[in-house]
């Protein structure tokens, strides 16, 4: 069962690992359930890895005495169920899942995201210094807006605040652009 961390209140378990911020019932916060596959575990079965039964089985690399149940697929040291990492279809070891994400060599990883509504929001603001970038900024802004609305905005969840901000910003820019061209026209 899992509880709201606000209220103490039991949450639906419909909202496990879903990705997505749920309402509590009670309190209405705001709230994320990703639990990892231990939870589901039954109480007293740790894994402890499996002890070597026979001389001369294979060991653990890292477990001196616990019996090697796979290879690293990157590096080939033997792991035991303690340390084996499934990523994406293959056993790995914590020093490559490390080295892959430091150095990006594993492509399935994600390690950081374009943040679009920011990148939005700041072509709209910074050439507000000179103000007449904001010509071709602000449709910049607009297509920005509109072609990565749907993109996955952030490892963590965010709302869409920025996205909105900039396009109004935009639209104002571009709408004043306009009132000036009218003015330059009618004078």
């Amino acid at each position: 069962m899992i509880a709201c961390p606000h209220c103490r209140t039991i949450m639906p378990g419909r909202i496990v690992n879903t990705a997505k911020l749920h309402r509590c019932p009670d309190c209405l916060a705001k709230v994320r359930a990703d639990l990892f596959n231990a939870f589901y575990r039954p109480i007293g079965q740790p894994a402890t890895g499996v002890p070597v039964a026979a001389q001369g089985q294979a060991e653990c690399f890292y477990h001196p005495g616990k019996k090697a149940m796979v290879p690293c697929a990157a590096c080939g040291r033997l792991l035991c169920s303690l340390c084996e990492v499934s990523f994406d279809g293959h056993s790995l070891c914590m020093g490559c899942l490390q080295a892959g994400r430091s150095k990006r060599r594993i492509e399935n990883l994600e390690n950081s995201r374009l943040l679009y509504d920011s990148l939005a929001l700041y072509l709209a603001l910074w050439p507000m210094v000179l103000f007449f970038l904001t010509l071709v900024t602000a449709p910049a802004v607009i297509y920005v807006v509109l072609r990565y609305w749907n993109a996955p905005a952030s490892l963590l969840p965010r709302t869409r605040y920025r996205f909105v901000l900039a396009l109004l910003v935009a639209i104002v820019q571009l709408a004043g652009w306009v009132i000036f061209f009218v003015w330059l026209l009618t004078r």
